[in-house]
């Protein structure tokens, strides 16, 4: 027992000095602190601005400090938001935004130190510049952006500053489901693209009242722009039929295609394709619709017979819309050609085909090739892509020629038999019958 006693008898002491210490760390708990408070920051000097659309660019000089970590400004939006912005200690400027129109506001800055020590406040008065969403609206009011365009209206944007903004464009007239006249939603559109085209179709050819309103990502929402037009009649050009067929490359490898008809004298044949199918590249993943297949050579071109004369106003095609990534990536058309012709050189020259028009693929987000598809890219693709055609020649064509340059990949020469495959899930031509 002796032994015991001399034993634990250092560690009971311990105990007994340490618990003062224990019971003062457990009687208040003062939270996480900084491992040190730096020296309060110098008053920032020499400020000036420049007007930006929605904001400024706030200049200073900055204080010498080794303890300095970032500059804080902090303002007040109309719709009384408060708003701080930071800056880091390698640039000298900052940027305010979000204002809903042009006006003067003061903005608070500080110096901000080691441990969160700030350095007294300057208050800097500014005069903000007309906000992007307002540029963008007005730009509206112009036929050059508003406009009326077979079957329905386009609308192009510029968004010089990637802002993120929605578009929606509305068509004042009946509710198809209450019955009801007021405005009407026909698109809204979510966006951070520096410039784009918004394409309104399926509507009649009579005079209609469209409206568009902006709104940003602040909640700042524009006046609604009103536009009179009258869309041209369009409709899709139907039963269009393989001219020659397209040999060697594809025949064997365009899953559920078959001839139902073959006329040796003309070179056409009726086929049961998965081009024409009506499918339009949904769901997701289907085999057939892998339509070219593998081992096709680029640049390629395939021919349509439309059987009559044709005034086409626009493309509409589908890439191969998936879950494995292929949009926007190597098996995606980007870049193609169309052409028109009324009597084909039978030798397959180009001779007697006239170029209607270059066209290329957008895609919304801006990722790099590469990168998977995403929500952005796989909404856009799933509504297939339009190009519009710059009509030239009112007398129409019979015989039209697809040219695809390049897929997402960007490469333009590629022989045949390599194991590229190139991906169409539905084509569609657009505009009127001419005769």
């Amino acid at each position: 027992m002796k032994n015991l006693i001399n034993k634990t008898a250092p560690i009971m002491l311990a105990i007994l000095l340490m618990a003062p210490l224990l019971w003062t760390s457990c009687k208040e708990d003062i939270g996480i602190t900084a491992a040190r408070q730096g020296e309060k920051p110098n008053t920032l000097k020499n400020l000036a601005y420049e007007e930006a659309p929605g904001g400024a660019k706030i200049s200073y000089d900055l204080p010498t400090s080794a303890d300095l970590r970032y500059v804080k400004a902090t303002y007040t939006l109309e719709n009384g938001k408060e708003m701080v912005t930071k800056a880091s200690i390698y640039d000298n400027q900052l940027a305010v935004q979000g204002y809903a129109a042009i006006g003067e506001h003061e903005v608070k800055l500080v110096a901000v130190s080691v441990g969160d020590v700030e350095s007294d406040p300057v208050t800097i008065k500014i005069k903000t510049g007309k906000p992007n969403y307002i540029i963008l609206a007005e730009s509206f009011k112009s036929n050059d952006f508003f406009y009326s365009t077979f079957g329905g209206v386009n609308l192009k944007f510029e968004n010089k500053d990637a802002a993120n903004i929605i578009l929606s464009v509305f068509k004042y007239g009946e509710n198809p489901t209450t019955k009801e006249i007021g405005w009407n939603v026909l698109n809204e559109t979510y966006t951070k693209s520096k410039e784009g085209v918004i394409r309104v179709r399926g509507e009649q050819p009579i005079a209609t009242t469209y409206g568009i309103v902006i709104r940003d990502q602040w909640g700042n929402v524009s006046d609604t722009i009103r536009r009179n037009l009258t869309p041209q009649e369009e409709y899709e050009i139907n039963n269009l039929l393989i001219y020659n067929g397209i040999t060697a490359y594809s025949d064997m490898n365009r899953n559920g295609d078959y001839i139902s008809n073959y006329n040796a004298q003309s070179g056409s044949a009726e086929m049961q394709v998965s081009l024409f199918d009506g499918i339009e590249g949904s769901p997701y993943y289907i085999t057939n619709k892998q339509w070219w297949g593998k081992a096709a050579p680029i640049p390629f071109q395939f021919t349509l017979d439309a059987r009559k004369k044709a005034q086409v106003s626009r493309v509409k095609l589908w890439g191969r819309n998936d879950n494995y990534g292929l949009l926007f990536q190597a098996t995606h058309p980007k870049e193609f050609e169309l052409y028109g012709s009324n009597s084909p050189a039978q030798d397959g020259s180009w001779d007697s085909w006239t170029l209607l028009g270059t066209f290329e693929g957008v895609r919304p987000s801006g990722l790099a090739f590469g990168t998977n598809a995403n929500s952005e890219d796989q909404d856009y693709a799933r509504k297939g892509e339009d190009f519009e055609v710059n009509w030239d020649n009112p007398s129409g064509f019979k015989y039209f020629r697809i040219k695809v340059n390049c897929t997402w990949n960007g490469v333009r020469e590629q022989p045949l038999g390599n194991a590229l495959t190139v991906a169409i899930s539905e084509l569609k031509l657009y505009g009127k019958y001419v005769d």
